[in-house]
């Protein structure tokens, strides 16, 4: 029996969780603290409420995992200038390093996704999923 979108996505996501789980346990992240560290730049400056924002978490949610990565040694808090009841927070050295290993380890998982396919199987698996990330993005 051909197997249905629904069912293609479901076990292409379940390949993707078991990568993701290998790079979070290696760098000692919850899955919170692994996109959080993803959503912020090597050397970008950004306030708790922004980073809550971008990860799609209300703010207390979103303080709950910034305090977790300070504690860790991975983000630097320090006082907003323009407005002292908000902090900005960056990535430490020990978080940029993280960051880093976390690319390494996505870079390693995409060169095995890659290294049995010709580019143009590449470019037809990625225009396939942009489109089914554009029809999700309209729902």
């Amino acid at each position: 029996m051909e197997k249905n979108l629904v069912d293609l996505i479901i076990e292409l996501k379940k390949g993707c969780m078991e990568d993701e789980k290998q790079i979070r346990t290696l760098c000692n992240v919850s899955l919170a603290e692994y996109k959080a560290v993803l959503e912020i730049e090597t050397t970008e400056r950004i306030t708790c409420n922004v980073l809550s924002e971008k990860m799609g978490l209300s703010v207390s949610r979103g303080s709950r995992i910034i305090d977790s990565l300070v504690k860790k040694g991975y983000l630097l808090r320090t006082e907003n200038p323009e407005d002292r009841r908000s902090s900005i927070l960056s990535l430490s050295s020990k978080g940029a390093e993280i960051k880093k290993q976390i690319e390494q380890e996505r870079n390693n998982c995409e060169y095995r996704l890659r290294k049995n396919l010709s580019a143009r199987e590449v470019k037809l698996i990625k225009e396939g999923l942009e489109l089914i990330a554009k029809v999700f993005n309209q729902q």
